[in-house]
């Protein structure tokens, strides 16, 4: 690969809770030109329990560096991370990590902290007082999930007080790498937004002492807070060194995975949404001013673009059910999953998947929810089953569409992106079940590596905007819906609903 004297490259990483990747994205049209990645390890160390080891991720991610650098061939001209988000490392004074990082899996603080759901008057099992209270400063409020930073750290100070009185600062998994390559403690403002002690009003963070107070916190004990398009610091000499560079290289704040796919997705525009769908899948949108809706769980983060926030309805599972699917079916390949389902016919002979595998979040928070089969009989075939998977995902998304589209514009299509859209026949299945026109994007499984590397570019002065910036993106195919297939999923979704009403409400948790 030869470099021109106007070509600028970013060295990228992507740090996922399935993979790790380490890109080179050339800035002038922001394709990756050169990428590795490896399955990344997560704990478990108890149920509900879900943890990375510092020490392993950094190395994995300095021997994925090197090896990227050394068949590129190009010297980057910025250094910037994106990373799974809502995570919480407990380090001492001397930066040490005191226990590993307890990643967003993790649900051993579910129901923390317990002020927050408890008192005599309640909406949506929130106290009211307390609630209004998140909502007026962070629009948001934690879940009762216990997947939120707040909820953790209330429940390493109850649970682990040895490592809690041991803590300076408390560090998301983003930060933790910054603070390797740079020695800065900070954190963007779309991660600070999710500890749900930050004051997010005006299209910025700052930790809200009236919060901290709360909850028994200080503000000490927090990064720094910068835009995801500042520089966190020069590259550290010993960093450096690890990662195959130069020291001195400007290493950029970034933000989390989710704001750098949907910057990723190319709908940078106000109010235009875009559909991300890979082992998780959620329906966002980038707006001026913070929208929540409590009753079905869709919230505004501060975004990946300075001073914007992203209206979000996250769902838990999506391409993680179908790669269940793969591996205890005895390792199907891709190919072999493509084949099937565009092999089955549309409504999977009537098979009906709940994709609950993992409870949900949007549009209700429930982690007791689980997945479930309907309807199968003895001529079931495979490939109904793998048709019902991407089938059962699809209606899940249009539930939670249904509550996301009145907030937003409309447009003529919606931009898709995530490793499942690489998927044709998933592709059409939800613009037929949603009755949209979907734009997918080129390369839509590295949306993240492009989205981060996007924020950079812009950081380094090389575009005046991100709607310029992205202006340069390429897009791959429109799948339009299909009229005769409408009524089909429309009926489908109708049943879907009604399984969640007579099914889901009802007979979840089951405890042996």
């Amino acid at each position: 690969m030869s470099a021109s004297d106007s070509t600028k490259y970013i060295l990228a990483f992507d740090i996922g809770t399935t993979k790790l990747k380490a890109g080179i994205v050339e800035t002038g049209n922001f394709k990756v030109v050169c990428k590795k990645s490896i399955d990344a390890e997560v704990n478990f160390p108890r149920e509900g329990w879900a943890e990375v080891d510092p020490e392993r991720l950094w190395s994995e991610l300095t021997a994925l560096s090197r090896e990227v650098l050394r068949e590129g061939g190009v010297a980057p001209s910025g250094i910037i991370f994106t990373a799974h988000m809502a995570g919480v490392l407990p380090i001492d004074k001397d930066a040490n990590p005191l226990y590993d990082m307890i990643i967003w899996l993790d649900e051993r603080a579910h129901g923390y902290p317990k002020e927050v759901w408890s008192g005599f008057l309640k909406i949506e099992g929130y106290n009211i007082f307390r609630l209004l209270k998140f909502l007026r400063i962070t629009g948001g409020a934690p879940s009762k999930t216990g997947k939120d930073p707040l909820s953790k750290i209330v429940w390493l100070r109850e649970n682990m007080p040895d490592v809690y009185n041991k803590v300076w600062k408390f560090i998301d998994v983003k930060g933790y790498l910054l603070a390797r390559t740079t020695g800065e403690f900070v954190t963007s403002p779309d991660e600070a937004t999710l500890t749900w002690l930050a004051d997010t009003r005006d299209g910025r963070a700052r930790w809200s002492e009236a919060l901290m107070r709360d909850y028994g916190l200080s503000i000490e004990m927090f990064p720094k807070i910068f835009d995801s398009t500042s520089v966190a610091g020069r590259l550290l000499a010993s960093a450096a060194s690890d990662l195959g560079l130069e020291p001195g290289i400007p290493v950029f704040v970034g933000c989390g995975d989710m704001p750098s796919a949907a910057v990723g997705s190319g709908a940078v525009s106000e109010g235009r949404p875009h559909i991300y769908i890979g082992t998780s899948d959620w329906i966002a949108a980038h707006i001026s001013k913070r929208i929540v809706d409590v009753s079905h769980y869709i919230g505004s983060i501060l975004s990946g673009i300075p001073h914007k926030y992203l209206l979000v309805a996250e769902q838990e599972i999506a391409s993680g059910a179908l790669e269940w699917m793969m591996k205890v079916t005895g390792g199907l390949s891709y190919e072999d999953v493509e084949q099937y389902v565009s092999g089955a016919e549309a409504g999977s002979s009537g098979i009906l998947f709940l994709p609950w595998m993992f409870g949900e979040r949007c549009p209700v928070d429930n982690p007791s929810l689980r997945g479930a089969f309907l309807n199968l009989s003895i001529d079931t075939s495979l490939g109904d089953i793998l048709r019902s998977i991407m089938e059962g995902v699809a209606l899940n998304i249009r539930w939670a569409w249904e509550y996301f589209r009145p907030k937003v514009q409309d447009y003529e299509a919606i931009n898709l992106v995530g490793g499942a859209a690489l998927f044709d026949e998933w592709c059409q299945i939800l613009a037929d079940t949603l009755n949209v026109n979907l734009i997918r994007m080129k390369d839509p499984h590295d949306a993240g590596l492009r989205g981060i590397a996007t924020i950079a570019a812009v950081g380094l002065g090389i575009y005046r905007s991100f709607e310029e910036a992205v202006s340069r993106y390429s897009t791959d195919k429109l799948f339009k819906p299909r009229k005769e297939y409408i009524p089909i999923y429309n009926k489908l979704y109708k049943y879907f609903r009604e399984a969640y009403e007579k099914l889901g409400k009802k007979i979840y948790p089951i405890k042996l």
